[in-house]
Formats: structure tokens, sequence, C-alpha cells
């Protein structure tokens, strides 16, 4: 925990969650349409709610606010100055989470926007595929993944000493995400970031890696496709993969290797000092493929 008394949270929380990278900033129909599918799917949980403006406060969730924010707040996203919103049930660990953003096509080109679903650690990975499987029905996207990840404290005051705590357990747990989605938002019109228990690849990368994506589709334990994109599970379950007891990562190699051309070759170093050494962000990033032997 942080030693803050006035931010008591976690400096590293495990959680499982989805993230879905998406090429055009979410408007109100398509904000909507998601909105619609969490409130369906996992139930109205918040307790919190705040717009992603770095100025924006949190607010409480009550039927008052719910109904401004389904009749007001939605309908107006993008003709102002909110381009975003996350929603949460209050909780200071195993929160569950619902947040867009929409990154200016102007003056932030090069960023993918995204939608983020966070959930405790212990959610059940049959509930969390279902989402996912929804999502590639009914949301274009870019690419996106979910399952176990290592929740930091990006954008804090907190940052670096998070991180480096993060550093040590992602060297060991190579199952586990590491995410500051600023960061990898960057890069997600080049390609995906790497292989998580689901990994998710948008139509949008079909014409140019089409043989690259049914290579991963031949070698996956599991798969699905839409018209939307594809895909794929690594193992049965979540795995933390866990390197000091020599886990099985065949699953996450075999689709790692196989999506290998259409992965990501440069991405900003997370915060803290082990990570900016010896380009270990990019290691990690390549981790069950990398060149110089991790696997």
């Amino acid at each position: 925990m942080t030693r803050d008394p006035s931010d008591p949270l976690p400096l590293v929380e495990l959680k499982q969650h989805l993230l879905l990278f998406v090429e055009q900033p979410p408007g109100p129909k398509s904000a909507r349409k998601v909105y619609d599918i969490w409130q369906s799917y996992c139930g109205d949980v918040f307790r919190k709610y705040k717009s992603t403006l770095p100025v924006s406060f949190l607010e409480d969730w009550t039927q008052g606010t719910r109904r401004n924010f389904e009749q007001v707040l939605l309908p107006a996203l993008r003709t102002q100055a909110e381009w975003g919103y996350g929603l949460a049930d209050g909780k200071p660990v195993d929160a569950w989470l619902f947040m867009f953003h929409g990154f200016r096509p102007v003056s932030e080109p090069g960023m993918a926007s995204f939608y983020r679903f966070e959930f405790d650690w212990q959610v059940n990975s049959a509930f969390l595929r279902g989402l996912a499987e929804i999502l590639l029905q009914e949301v274009p996207f870019l690419s996106g993944y979910g399952g176990y990840f290592l929740q930091g404290r990006p954008g804090t005051r907190h940052a670096g000493t998070s991180y480096d705590r993060i550093f040590a357990l992602a060297m060991r747990y190579w199952g586990l995400e590491v995410e500051d989605i600023e960061l990898t938002a960057a890069q997600m019109k080049k390609g995906y970031k790497c292989v998580n228990w689901l990994t998710m690849i948008g139509a949008p990368f079909y014409a140019e890696h089409r043989t690259a994506i049914n290579q991963a589709k031949s070698v996956a334990p599991d798969y699905v496709e839409s018209p939307l994109g594809t895909l794929l599970q690594a193992s049965d379950a979540p795995l933390m993969l866990d390197r000091n007891r020599v886990a099985n990562m065949d699953g996450y190699v075999a689709i790692a290797r196989a999506l290998l051309p259409l992965q990501i070759t440069e991405h900003d170093d997370f915060p803290g000092k082990r990570w900016s050494d010896d380009d270990a962000t990019m290691a990690w990033i390549r981790r069950f493929t990398d060149e110089r032997g991790v696997v």
C-alpha cells in the first residue's frame, strides 16, 4: 500500500481485465452500445464515476446521475471537453471498472482509443471469455487482450515505485500483463502488443497479415472468429506462468510466434528505473519470441 494516508491504494494489484483498442474515438452511439453491453452482462455495480479529463473529480453514481449520464452526458460525448468516462464500483481493492476514452484525431492522430474492463483477480474465466465474445461480435476494433494483469499507478507520484515492483513480478510471472494504456495506445494503430490469455486481432489487420492470423488460429488451443476480428485463447483458463516453476507456456509461445509479423516493434518504457534498463520494456513485450533466447 502507499504510505500516503490521503491516497491509500495498492502500489501493485493483481486483477483480470479486457482491453480493446479502437481506431476511432467512441462517439455517443458507439459508447452507449458498449455501455449497454456492460450493463446487460455485468450489471449496474457502479458507485463512482468521472470524466477522463485530468482535471475531473469522482462523483457519486446514483439513479439521478445514471439518468443524467445516459440522457445528457453520453449524447454530448466529443461535442465539448469530455471524450471519455470511467465508472467503478468504488472498492479500494478488487474493483470492477468500465472505462472508455477517445483521443482527438487532430491533436493526437497516432493514438488508438480504447475500451477498458477491469475485474477482481478471481472473476470466472468463462465470464471473461463470454464478455470478450460479445465484444468480438459487436465492436469494430484494432486489437485487444484479456486475462491477468498487474494494476500499477501510472500518472501518479507513486508510478516509479509501483512499476519497479511490477518489474520484479513481471519477470517471474509471464502471464501477467503490464499496462500503461496511454503508452501502448501510441502504438496500437501499427500492430498488436503481445499475447495474453485472450488475444484479439481486429479486421483492419487482416489484409496485410492474414497468413499470420491463420497460422495463429491453427496453433491456438481455441479461437473464435467474427466479421470484426479473431479471438485467440492461449490456455483453458488464465495462467500466471511462473518461470520459477517452469510453467508450460506452449499455447502462449505458439500464438506469439505466429503473430510476430504484426507485433509492434517499439514502445516507450514503462515508468520506473528498472524498465528503462537494457531495453527491458520491449524485451518483456516480446518475451515469448525474443531473439536473445528469453524463452
